[in-house]
């Protein structure tokens, strides 16, 4: 018995290790480079206003701590390596509370294995999704729900456990959708004493559903300023993608989420597992699995384009034209404005670009070449000397978007470049009680407080003062 026990905790920890190689592998190896791009896309401001804001909204606790952790995205191996732990953090906490069968306790990885799906589909989508801290406020979320479900399953007494769920309730506006999650994980629980206490768990069960329907109601006609969509309510906390069919690919692994986390307790329930247990449990990690190295494929368009991105930042123009005349697939429009950009840089490029529109019934996430053209624009207005355009663009996405590293960085620039070094300051504060960005504030606090050695900056330099109108469109 005990060698049979030892050999299931060892195919245990294979699945959890296994686990732990491929999100290292999907992460920081593959795509590191983009999640250093999620990292400029975000910003953790300290503050009690930044913390005051986010207690208005459903989850916003989760949606805070995960924009500070966001920021280790920095360094995309410190980062990974942080969500990675949270990851296998839930998957033990799975295994703790619900006790699968032996041979079916992979399955307490497999809500880890979405969370890692949701990061790795993510794409251009990136630009337009307001939502502070996606990267870990989910698993911050599901981490909670599961802590509410065994925290009820070690409380004893059904009448106990009953009030603690309904107390629970009241969780709704720190975790959102997560509290209710965790709350019908513990109802789950409850219900395998059923048969002992009939008829005080159904009534104990009725009066936590009740609960669950009337406190978020509560929230929103009496907490003060409260900011939610009434529609939504019960699944505010989620991230903020379209509810549209357009939406799906990256609504899909959500719904495996909170599938895969429903489905540990009915497994739990089960009697003697059948000997296709362990078979079920490898078939759907592995198709998991697969699912997630299909999501973390990038097109090459979207490589280049987030790489490009970056050697416009450091101003390396021959790296950007090596990538384009060596990419394979046809590069996007927002490409070819990126690739001018760099001709013009290193002496040429003073064509026009042609853009071919793309069909209008097409998705407009999958083709938001306009949203993706207007965010590369803040970067090159400013190098073209349109600095007025660069900051409109990123004061624009900054009001619709929230605020977030990359735009306030060039709308430093582009006040300090318009003289309004006090504006500069404003902005450039946020960078420096930042943890990561802070280094580059810092290098511009100096042109902010000494005007005078713009002059002597390479980059202030580079800037034209009066682009000629046929130069670039």
């Amino acid at each position: 018995m005990i060698s049979s026990k030892m050999r299931h905790l060892t195919s245990l920890r294979a699945i959890i290790f296994a686990f732990i190689v491929f999100s290292f592998i999907m992460l920081p190896i593959r795509n590191g480079y983009i999640l250093r791009w999620y990292d400029e896309m975000s910003l953790f401001m300290t503050g009690g206003s930044f913390l005051h804001h986010m207690l208005h909204y459903p989850g916003g606790m989760l949606q805070y701590a995960g924009s500070w952790l966001t920021q280790f995205m920095y360094y995309p191996w410190l980062g990974s390596a942080i969500l990675i732990s949270l990851w296998v953090i839930a998957g033990l906490l799975s295994d703790r509370i619900w006790r699968l069968p032996e041979g079916m306790r992979g399955l307490s990885m497999l809500p880890s294995l979405f969370l890692l799906v949701s990061v790795l589909v993510l794409d251009e989508a990136w630009v337009s999704i307001n939502y502070p801290g996606y990267l870990f406020a989910p698993t911050l979320g599901i981490i909670s729900s599961l802590f509410i479900a065994d925290a009820a399953r070690i409380i004893s007494g059904v009448l106990w456990r009953g009030i603690f769920l309904t107390a629970c309730t009241l969780l709704f506006m720190p975790l959102g959708f997560y509290a209710i999650l965790g709350i019908i994980l513990g109802i789950i629980g409850l219900m395998q004493q059923f048969k002992r206490h009939k008829l005080s768990a159904s009534t104990i069960i009725l009066i936590t559903l009740v609960a669950i329907i009337i406190v978020p109601q509560l929230y929103y006609y009496l907490y003060d300023g409260f900011a939610g969509d009434s529609r939504l309510l019960y699944l505010e906390g989620l991230p903020d993608f379209l509810m549209k069919k357009h939406d799906i690919y990256l609504w899909l692994p959500f719904a495996g989420i909170i599938l895969s986390t429903l489905i540990q307790p009915a497994a739990a329930m089960t009697a003697k597992p059948l000997r296709a247990g362990r078979i079920i449990t490898c078939c759907v990690i592995l198709a998991s699995g697969c699912y997630g190295a299909v999501a973390g494929q990038k097109s090459e368009q979207f490589r280049a384009t987030v790489l490009m991105m970056q050697h416009i930042d450091t101003m390396r123009w021959d790296k950007i034209a090596y990538i384009m005349n060596h990419i394979k697939e046809p590069p996007t429009f927002t490409m070819k404005i990126i690739g001018n950009l760099a001709r013009i840089k290193l002496g040429g490029g003073n064509e026009k670009v042609s853009h071919n529109p793309t069909d209008r019934n097409a998705s407009p996430r999958h083709k938001e070449e306009f949203l993706m053209s207007a965010f590369v624009n803040v970067p090159v207005y400013y190098h073209l000397g349109n600095t007025h355009g660069s900051y409109r663009w990123a004061m624009e996405h900054t009001v619709k978007y929230g605020t977030r590293a990359f735009y306030l960085k060039y709308m430093v620039r582009n006040s300090i470049m318009h003289g309004e070094y006090e504006l500069a300051s404003r902005y450039n504060r946020l960078l420096l009680n930042t943890i990561f960005h802070r280094d580059w504030a810092r290098h511009f606090q100096r042109y902010i407080d000494n005007p005078e050695l713009i002059k002597e900056s390479r980059e202030f330099n580079s800037i034209p003062e009066n682009p000629a109108e046929t130069l670039f469109v």
